[in-house]
């Protein structure tokens, strides 16, 4: 993702200015921070853009931001090449909270402002959520996403900001108010801003999400993805919150992995067979934990999914997933002997293993 901002997305960021300032030296902008950018990782390669964008426009702030607002509106800004002006508003506007807030509002809709809001959360907290009040009725969808997104307690990659770790309240506040919204887009990320809570809060969040359910323009989809993590865990509340058996009675009458050893690049085919024991009508939902083997030696758990049945009485199950094991942008394997679990309603119900070897896969 890093080489994306080469020399080329500078050249175009340079030509962009030179439109709105004609002044703007584009040869030694472009000069400047193509120079860096092979020390440099992805975000310390955008910074490097915003910093050197502010050395090259005015002193005054609200100058400078007029102009990185004007060439946000010219063609082929947007997506990544709009991300160094989020920047420079995140790493350069502070003391202009106002105008900087203002700012973002229009940026976001070229490229998420939520990395760059973090800092002002921090510094500027009542100032900042007033902004973020207002952006929850925005006819922008982007925008209203903004809200919710850039007060996410845990928001990944980004700053933590304790106020919205400790006291809850502040961003259901801010939720609530798009519980409904229109835009798949914002719904996510309401349910991803409450899944983030619920790992501080889970009482609260399972409350707020049953009542929520209640209301028929709620969307369960979005509330089922809020409580993923709970359900994970086998939360009773939030297993009980979305209709599934708190207390499942099953049997497991065969749990298998094949191959039981593998290459990297290959898969893993999981069988697993389940009978319910229960005298009633059972709602399961259906995971599989693998234990990654780290590079020491230790594991870490990773939770998938699987399936959501439902199973009546005396019934029988034969569950089967494919799972390909290979390398991936967030997860790097280790050889070693990995163990598999069934997850059911958040309950270890079996496991097995396989074993992984690194050597290249054939061609077969």
């Amino acid at each position: 993702m890093k080489n994306q901002f080469d020399r080329a997305l500078a050249e175009l960021l340079a030509r962009r200015f030179a439109e709105v300032q004609p002044d703007f030296d584009a040869d030694r902008f472009t000069d400047v921070v193509t120079a860096a950018f092979p020390e440099l990782e992805l975000k310390a390669r955008i910074d490097a853009i915003a910093d050197e964008l502010r050395r090259a426009l005015p002193d005054d702030y609200p100058t400078a931001l007029a102009r990185v607002l004007a060439v946000a509106e010219k063609e082929g800004i947007e997506g990544f090449t709009a991300w160094p002006l989020c920047s420079f508003v995140e790493r350069h506007g502070l003391d202009d909270p106002a105008a900087s807030l203002d700012a973002m509002e229009h940026l976001t809709r070229r490229f998420s402002c939520e990395f760059a809001l973090r800092p002002f959360l921090v510094a500027h907290l009542e100032t900042t959520l007033g902004a973020v009040r207002g952006w929850t009725t925005s006819p922008h969808e982007a925008v209203r996403r903004l809200a919710s997104e850039g007060t996410r307690p845990r928001l990944p990659w980004a700053p933590q900001v304790p106020e919205l770790i400790e006291d809850p309240g502040i961003g259901i506040d801010v939720v609530r108010a798009l519980r409904h919204d229109p835009s798949d887009s914002v719904r996510r990320s309401v349910a991803n801003h409450l899944n983030d809570i619920a790992k501080d809060h889970p009482g609260r969040v399972v409350d707020l999400c049953a009542g929520w359910l209640r209301e028929p323009a709620t969307d369960p989809a979005m509330i089922r993805h809020a409580l993923r993590t709970l359900v994970k865990k086998g939360d009773a509340g939030a297993l009980a919150a979305l209709g599934f058996t708190t207390a499942p009675e099953i049997e497991v009458e065969a749990f298998t992995i094949t191959p039981a050893a593998i290459r990297l690049g290959r898969s893993i085919t999981l069988t697993a067979t389940l009978t319910s024991t229960a005298a009633i009508g059972q709602r399961l939902v259906v995971d599989f934990i693998v234990h990654h083997v780290g590079a020491s030696g230790a594991t870490t758990p990773e939770v998938f999914k699987w399936r959501n049945l439902d199973l009546e009485p005396g019934a029988t199950v034969e569950l089967v997933k494919r799972r390909r094991i290979a390398t991936a942008s967030t997860r790097r394997y280790h050889a070693g002997v990995h163990r598999v679990e069934v997850l059911v309603n958040g309950k270890v119900v079996a496991g097995a293993d396989f074993r992984l070897r690194l050597a290249a896969p054939d061609s077969g």
